[in-house]
């Protein structure tokens, strides 16, 4: 058996495959999913290694994402958000929702979340889209640019909070310099089909030097990306983006300051959930969006090996 290592997976030969999550001088700590708790499991060595292997262990995507992990001084055991999902009572809960999935009449009526966010893209190509974009940056019209970029705002009002103020965006891009700064980083993110880390710090930065309130960064940073183009890219509100993954078990590594790191995490979490729904009708991730913040906003009680839930 190799050396175990934090975050390896390993297989017990009763409590099957789990994952190490931090290990001590005098024991390895190891979250096993089928055992139902949220708790990983604390194993004494060098005893544990007679039980454990970690040659053959197959990949698993999900369990490795799992990375919320925290300390409880009194147990000395490391444990899971007390409001943990499991993948699949995750997906149970939208299906008790949603019946039908993503193809739910319900899902996809007139003024409902994922339907509003798909008018909203509909909006960026009208206004934006197929080089128009680029051809109001390249003229350095940032008069028009922040026109038809609050045209497409104006139909995210039913999908904001309502103790959120709906001017943000207008004061955000109400200075031309820093504003043709932003449309120029946020082109060179939609101008490429996978851009890289380098071109996300350079939006965020330029999101970060907006007359906008830290609270409000990360929606003005990663909006225009997510509407336009809703396969590539993913939209982080801070509140229900955090609950959702700690509920779902991953660490954000979350900052009010846009960021790579945060990003990456979120995009990594999404890119999960959108191959794992699929099968239930999830197509982009508008659905992944919509799948997270009924997550977040969701309270799970356990019954009977599930879970029943209710509005928060």
């Amino acid at each position: 058996m190799a050396d175990l290592e934090k975050k390896m997976l390993v297989h017990h030969v009763s409590l099957g495959v789990g994952k190490v999550v931090a290990l001590d001088a005098n024991a390895v700590h190891v979250f096993f999913p089928e055992s139902d708790k949220r708790f990983a499991a604390k194993l004494r060595l060098p005893a544990a290694k007679v039980l454990l292997r970690t040659d053959g262990v197959e990949r698993d995507a999900w369990l490795e994402g799992l990375s919320a992990f925290s300390l409880d001084p009194k147990t000395g055991r490391y444990g899971l958000a007390a409001t943990w999902l499991t993948q699949d009572q995750a997906i149970a809960q939208f299906m008790s929702t949603y019946p039908q999935g993503f193809a739910d009449p319900s899902y996809v009526a007139t003024g409902e979340r994922a339907t509003l966010w798909r008018v909203v893209h509909e909006t960026w190509v009208e206004a934006l889209g197929n080089g128009e974009g680029e051809r109001l940056l390249a003229d350095a019209d940032v008069g028009e640019l922040v026109k038809r970029a609050l045209q497409v705002e104006r139909h995210l009002s039913p999908l904001q909070p309502s103790t959120e103020r709906k001017d943000i965006l207008e004061e955000a891009l109400g200075d031309p310099e820093t504003a043709l700064v932003f449309f120029g980083a946020l082109f060179e993110v939609l101008g490429v089909p996978v851009p890289g880390r380098a071109r996300f710090e350079k939006l965020f930065a330029a999101a970060a030097h907006l007359p906008v309130a830290p609270a409000a960064m990360w929606p003005v940073a990663t909006l225009f990306p997510f509407v336009a183009q809703p396969d590539r890219h993913v939209f982080l509100r801070p509140k229900p983006a955090r609950e959702a993954a700690e509920r779902l078990g991953c660490d954000l590594r979350f900052d009010e300051t846009p960021n790579w790191p945060t990003y990456s995490a979120l995009r990594a979490l999404s890119t999960r959930l959108l191959e794992v729904l699929k099968p239930n009708g999830a197509r982009d991730f508008v659905d992944v969006e919509s799948f997270l913040h009924l997550t977040a906003t969701r309270r799970a009680h356990a019954v009977k090996g599930a879970k029943a839930v209710e509005r928060e």
